[in-house]
């Protein structure tokens, strides 16, 4: 909250201006003035949230100050600092939307208070702001349409038509750009990825959002004169570009709409035709034409191949065990079968294979297993199967003698934790992630790198606010909440436990 105080005292005045930031951080003295003249410019150039101010002083007293700031359109908070004698000014105040007065000599209770009560109400009104402008932006009339709260009435078609060019009624196009797991770590390189073909043109207007609760990217086209070839025009260039430049492209699906109340029913027909996609080869676009037209033959069980798999697993051979999984990708998709008949052979495959290996005493982590399983039997695409398969190889070969594997699972959670810290990322979370229960990740951290999941946590914070401390001239609220501690008190703490020093001695002494 940035704060300018006008006063003629100059022992309030400045006694002021070192007390408020003592009293929170987050009370920022841009400035102060020791007459109300002296005040209406310095407000008009810093345009603070919230002025404190005596009422009679040379030049200009503060009431007629702040009745000129209204007038040039100054919408800050305002306190007013009072004698017994000047309540005479009661009713032109509350015309001029005072906040609070506080009478001389000030309490330092009352002026808390009334702080903390203007930095409340800025902090709702700005949220409210937010809301507003989120209510009228284009993305969120198309993200509420997504997901079926959007009311087609009167006056939203008015908007839309007279803001955004757009027929309520008219054709969409919705391209779907699905990440599944993958979503958290990897939207943001596929939204920059998809952002430069996906400008609006002359033939059609175009809009980007992410949606977490779908884990997809959700590009509408509208405004189109030809859907057809937007859609050709996708499926040669947009997708075979992406899975040859992103690390783990997304499942994409097609659909049109004829109008904004038939978005959610479309996304649901991209999901269930998304449960499709182990019956067509990898960079395919899935559009319910495709999907309809399947006709799957039953799925044999490959004993051969398992027999192989099981030979592979017995010896730790990773370069066969990796051969003989394409294989049997490749058997998969030589016909159509049914996705579910697919998925029920990979978990039959893993459940042999988890059999054998727990018969030589490799099985140390039965949950884990089990959750590949389950993870299996809902896979939908090869990716996320040959990722759950080599977990599933790493698991059952991660003991005494081979300590390369497990370090590579502990080389993975510490990569996760760098990157998620600042979000308070949980050990349950980072074990979901990586398909291992939290006790058997707790332990195997504890292991290789000799402190717990919550010690490697802290001292990569510590690391972080040192670095920011050192680097730039952020406050340590804003430290803080960069580096995931709700309280920059607590955060104090904990540094001067770790370092010896608080924070502020720290970059005092190290400037």
């Amino acid at each position: 909250m940035k704060i300018i105080i006008v006063e003629d005292e100059k022992s309030i005045r400045n006694g002021l201006v070192k007390m408020l930031p003592k009293l929170d951080p987050e009370y920022e003295v841009v400035g102060s003035a020791k007459d109300g003249s002296e005040g209406y410019q310095r407000i008009l150039a810093e345009q603070p949230d919230l002025v404190i101010m005596d009422i009679e002083m040379p030049e200009m007293d503060g009431l007629t100050m702040l009745e000129k700031l209204r007038k040039e359109g100054f919408t800050g908070k305002a306190v007013v600092l009072t004698a017994y004698s000047d309540f005479s000014y009661a009713k032109r105040a509350i015309e001029l939307g005072i906040e609070n007065y506080l009478l001389k000599p000030i309490k330092l209770e009352e002026l808390k208070k009334t702080l903390g009560t203007a930095s409340a109400s800025l902090r709702q009104e700005a949220g409210t702001r937010k809301i507003q402008e989120k209510l009228l932006s284009l993305e969120q009339i198309f993200r509420s349409a997504l997901l079926a709260e959007l009311t087609v009435d009167e006056e939203l078609e008015v908007y839309a038509e007279t803001t955004y060019g757009i027929d309520s009624h008219g054709t969409f196009a919705i391209l779907t750009a699905y990440l599944s797991d993958y979503y958290d770590d990897y939207y943001e390189p596929a939204e920059r990825f998809l952002e430069p073909y996906l400008t609006a043109g002359s033939e059609y207007s175009v809009c980007m959002l992410t949606t977490v609760h779908h884990r997809s990217i959700v590009i509408v086209f509208y405004n189109m004169k030809d859907p057809e070839k937007i859609r050709s025009w996708c499926e040669k260039l947009v997708i075979p570009s992406a899975y040859s430049n992103l690390k783990h492209p997304p499942i994409f699906g097609w659909t049109v709409c004829q109008g904004l109340t038939e978005f959610s029913s479309g996304l649901e027909k991209l999901e269930q035709a998304r449960m499709w996609k182990l019956c067509f080869p990898e960079g395919k676009l899935m559009t319910e034409k495709q999907i309809s037209a399947v006709q799957t033959v039953p799925l044999k069980y490959s004993l051969d191949l398992e027999s192989q798999l099981k030979q592979a697993v017995v010896k730790r051979d990773r370069a066969a065990y990796d051969r003989i999984l394409e294989q049997i990708m490749a058997y998969c998709v030589e016909e159509p079968h049914h996705p579910d008949e697919i998925r029920e052979a990979w978990a039959r495959l893993v459940v042999a294979m988890i059999a054998v290996a727990d018969s030589m005493g490799r099985v140390t982590d039965h949950i884990s297993m089990r959750h590949i399983v389950g993870e299996l039997s809902q896979a939908i695409s090869w990716q996320r199967i040959r990722e759950l398969m080599q977990n599933f190889y790493d698991a059952i070969t991660g003991g005494q003698d081979q300590p390369e594997s497990v370090s590579l699972l502990v080389k993975r959670a510490l990569s996760m934790i760098e990157t998620y810290y600042s979000q308070g990322i949980t050990l349950e979370e980072l074990a979901e992630r990586l398909c291992v229960t939290d006790e058997y990740l707790s332990t195997l951290i504890k292991k290789e790198t000799g402190i717990s999941f919550t010690e490697t946590v802290r001292k990569m914070r510590i690391e972080r606010i040192k670095e920011l401390l050192l680097h730039s001239s952020l406050k340590l609220n804003q430290i803080a909440e960069m580096v995931g501690y709700s309280d920059p008190k607590y955060m104090s703490k904990v540094f001067k436990e770790e370092v010896g020093m608080l924070p502020a001695q720290f970059r005092k002494q190290n400037h």
